[in-house]
This record gives C-alpha cells, structure tokens and sequence, in this order.
C-alpha cells in the first residue's frame, strides 16, 4: 500500500505542477493577445489622426502662406513653381503625410495645393467641420472617410457639404488619397460656378 500512496503522492504534485504550468501559459497568452490588441488599436488611432491632419491642412482652403509662396516664385522664375524652393515647400508640408511614394504621386498628380489654389482663384473659402475615419474591415490598409465642409463664396451664404473618399496606409504614412463623391463640389471650386 504505501508503494501507491507513493506514486498517488508523486501523480498529485505532478498533476498540480501541470496545472501550475498550464495557468502560466494560459495567463501569458491572454497578456501577449492583450498587448497586441492594444498596439493595434494603438496604430489604428495614429492612422486615423494622421489622415484627419492630412484632410484639415488640405481642405481648409485657401492657405494665403501657400499662395503667397507659389505667386512670388512664379513672379521670381519663368521656369514655374516647380523650383527647388518650392519643392521644399510642398515638402515641408505634405511630406511628413506621405509615404516616400505616396508623396511622390500625390505631388507628381498635381494634387498638391489643389483646393488652395482653386478657392483662392474663385474667391471661395472652405472650412473643415468635421471629419470621420473608419479602417476597413476587409482591407485594413485602407480608411474611409468623410469630411464635413463648409463652403461660401465672397463672404456670402456658407453651403455644408461632405466628401468622401479612401486613404490607402503604408507603415511610413500616406500611400494614396482619393476623394470621391461630392462632385458638386469639385466642380465649384475647380470653376468657380
């Protein structure tokens, strides 16, 4: 009898060391889930305020110190806006928004300065009021958006109005903007109507 008393001994501490073992482990992967559920909620909130940063500095229209800078080296050079002065410019204030290429298309695109450029020529001021990003659920790169703008012309009757569009992420900013929807809009601004 007492050889298994013995091993009954030995087979409850080994059972309890199981189950020690076991609640360790269990408990560390419930941590390292908890952490990384974290750090990815961490990046999605940095995502989303970098597009929000991005979309209030381009659609609050019209920059008058970027249309100042791009009027006085048009003044200054027959060989357009696109010196090194302005370069830099566009660099400054759009590159730290951008991917190395996001920027280089964005800038490549002509979509630099495109609502401060086309409210200043129209005499049309814009305001952001409100801005909205959600991740895709089914491509977590991309973020859909929607802007909320206020628009008027000459100082006379504000019009609300929204943009949507998609920002496509890569882990060093910015890969891709494009705004959809409000055509109205667009076509307001682009030709003054």
């Amino acid at each position: 009898m007492s050889h298994k008393s013995r091993w009954n001994r030995i087979s409850f501490f080994t059972k309890k060391i199981f189950l020690g073992k076991t609640r360790v482990s269990i408990s560390s992967v419930l941590i390292c889930l908890l952490l990384v559920g974290c750090s990815q909620d961490e990046l999605q909130d940095k995502n989303k305020e970098l597009i929000q940063a991005f979309l209030e500095y381009d659609l609050n229209a019209p920059n008058k110190e970027a249309i100042q800078i791009q009027d006085e080296l048009f003044k200054q050079q027959e060989s357009g806006p696109f010196s090194n002065e302005y370069n830099a410019y566009l660099k400054d204030s759009y590159g730290p928004y951008f991917s190395e290429s996001g920027y280089n298309k964005f800038v490549s695109r002509s979509q630099a300065l495109e609502f401060h450029i086309a409210a200043d020529k129209y005499d049309f001021e814009t305001t952001v009021s409100k801005i909205d990003v959600e991740q895709s659920k089914d491509t977590p790169t991309n973020y859909h958006f929607t802007v909320y703008i206020d628009y008027e012309k000459n100082g006379k009757d504000k019009v609300n109005a929204e943009i949507t569009g998609i920002a496509v992420l890569r882990p060093d900013g910015i890969e891709k903007i494009t705004y959809l929807g409000n055509k109205k809009l667009w076509r307001t601004l682009m030709t003054g109507e």
